[in-house]
């Protein structure tokens, strides 16, 4: 039984019995542009010009990876959801809103954007997202009272004149 000797790139492995080898290029440790040699070689050949080599069938494609019991789209959870990005920062609009329209609803904007954003850096995205929506929601709700408010008063200016 002769040894043989494996070259991969800068890697010489052996002496192996011929039939490591061939289980090796069974399992597609071995490509065909791998070096092998041995005792009555002229030289290092690549182990696709092998007999043993060509006879090994072909590692099968694995299989399609697929459930029927889960739904990709679907999360698993209720709760669960998939967040490609961070969430939009909302700072610029707390300060319009603390500027233009309310003040304390522009302050809960800026604590919950901050809140998104450091949630999200912790990598805890159902929290961030939670902190953005609720933000989000304050200033909503802030600039509409900011509108009518500023409405009503410019209302009153004017009945006054």
């Amino acid at each position: 039984m002769a040894n043989w000797y494996l070259q991969k790139g800068d890697q010489r492995i052996g002496p192996v019995p011929l039939e490591t080898l061939q289980g090796m290029a069974a399992s597609g440790q071995i490509a065909p542009s791998d070096l092998v040699w041995t005792d009555g070689m002229p030289a290092w050949q690549p182990a696709g010009s092998q007999i043993w080599f060509q006879a090994v069938p072909p590692p099968p494609p694995p299989p399609p990876f697929s459930s029927p019991s889960i739904q990709p789209s679907a999360p698993l959870f209720a709760s669960q959801q998939s967040y490609a990005s961070e969430p939009p920062s909302l700072l610029g609009w707390s300060i319009a809103v603390l500027l233009c329209c309310c003040i304390p609803g522009g302050i809960v904007g800026i604590v919950y954007a901050n809140k998104a954003k450091s949630e999200w850096a912790r990598g805890n995205y159902v929290e961030a997202q939670a902190a953005y929506n609720t933000g989000k929601n304050w200033l909503i709700g802030s600039a509409i009272f900011g509108v009518i408010a500023n409405a009503i008063v410019f209302m009153a200016r004017m009945n006054h004149l």
